[in-house]
């Protein structure tokens, strides 16, 4: 038995054309001016935030910022942050996937701290909550929506600093699956996959608990059966809607129960590589399952999840590993670094930022050395299960 604290203070808005909620939401939270935070994608091939600010016309002021990047950098943060205080914006509204929610939290941080984002990066560096944000997410993965990191490329370092703190998780999540339906079937499948590694990993990590199980544990079986649907017919709205729950409760699932080696090694290859956060999470996945497979009983909950059985503990927790294998094929996923271009030279550059990366500390086998990190990255290299 052992003591724990479960958070999700995020509300949690669910459902077919739920952006028409945005308004009474930021009413319930007193902004009267928001700053819209996004990606010229968004704002520029979709009609996602021409719906947003009909839904706002006449009842919120708004400004928008669209120059977020597929991995989010200070600079743009900092940007963003000058916009805010110039326009004296009371709320923040994020409108995508990981890197702009990401980009909206920093934002907020810096509503506290001021100065410039990069020396941020930590846990628990807030005091007290700051502006109020509301998380749209037009992705179905990261589960940003409900958590209290974000993730925010140096370039001039080229590394990846993390923030961690209660007080930068959004106050309102809309998982609207409408604006999920023009994710191609390459971004569903890369998100789907980000979500499917939060919940493993917050199955293996030392800080799980009953509740952190219990989200991660539906949200597999959610992503096992709809995944394949989403990605066969984007027009389905009650698979959309299910990845967007699944992603959350992933999110929700890793908030309270942290992540692993495989988080440790796939923000160093996206830091180096600019591969999309949830194609490295399949891509070091199964690899990383497979080192902790000594210390980790536990994976038998994941093949139970995937509906296999097995009266051996050990063999069925060798047998989810084997299912991550077969759903990553399903997907028609790579499943070696080498197809994907990463260079074995670079190996020792990837095993610095990965044992430097605060995701490991709660791996549930010792991984904080190089040698760790190289056996991983040799095997996901060759495909060595």
């Amino acid at each position: 038995m052992k003591n724990f604290i479960f958070n999700l203070r995020t509300k949690v808005v669910v459902g077919k054309d739920t952006i028409n909620e945005i308004p009474v939401e930021l009413d319930r939270l007193g902004v009267s001016k928001v700053l819209i935070i996004t990606d010229k994608i968004i704002s520029e091939k979709t009609d996602i935030i021409n719906k947003i600010k009909e839904v706002l016309d006449g009842r919120k002021k708004y400004v928008l910022f669209d120059d977020v990047k597929p991995d989010s950098e200070c600079s743009i943060v900092d940007r963003a942050f000058e916009i805010a205080k110039r326009e004296s914006v009371d709320g923040l509204l994020s409108v995508g996937g990981g890197s702009s929610i990401d980009t909206t939290k920093a934002v907020a941080i810096l509503f506290e701290k001021g100065g410039n984002i990069k020396d941020h990066s930590g846990v628990f560096i807030l005091s007290k909550p700051t502006l109020p944000h509301i998380a749209v997410p037009t992705t179905a993965g990261t589960g940003s929506e409900v958590s209290h990191v974000a993730v925010i490329k140096d370039e001039s370092e080229g590394r990846k600093l993390v923030y961690v703190d209660w007080y930068i998780m959004p106050s309102v999540a809309i998982l609207d699956p409408t604006l999920t339906k023009s994710m191609p079937p390459s971004v569903t499948a890369h998100t789907g996959m980000d979500a499917l590694t939060h919940c493993i990993e917050s199955i293996h990590s030392t800080e799980n608990n009953p509740i952190s199980d219990a989200f991660a544990l539906h949200g597999i079986r959610l992503i096992k059966d709809n995944l394949p649907r989403a990605i066969e017919n984007p027009q389905d709205l009650e698979a959309r809607q299910n990845m967007q729950v699944a992603a959350m409760m992933g999110g929700a699932a890793f908030t309270n129960a942290q992540v692993g080696i495989v988080h440790a090694i796939a923000h160093s290859i996206g830091a180096i590589y600019g591969i999309p956060h949830g194609l490295a999470n399949s891509l070091i996945l199964p690899y990383g399952m497979m080192f902790n497979l000594p210390e980790c009983p536990r994976y038998k909950l994941v093949a139970e999840a995937f509906g296999i059985s097995d009266t051996d503990e050990k063999k069925l927790a060798r047998k989810a590993i084997d299912e991550v294998v077969k759903f990553i094929e399903k997907l028609g996923l790579p499943k070696t670094l080498k197809e994907v271009g990463v260079r074995k030279e670079d190996f020792p550059k990837i095993a610095e930022l990965a044992i430097g990366d605060p995701s490991i500390i709660s791996n549930p086998r010792f991984a904080i050395m190089p040698e760790a990190i190289l056996e991983v990255l040799e095997n996901a290299y060759e495909g060595k299960i």
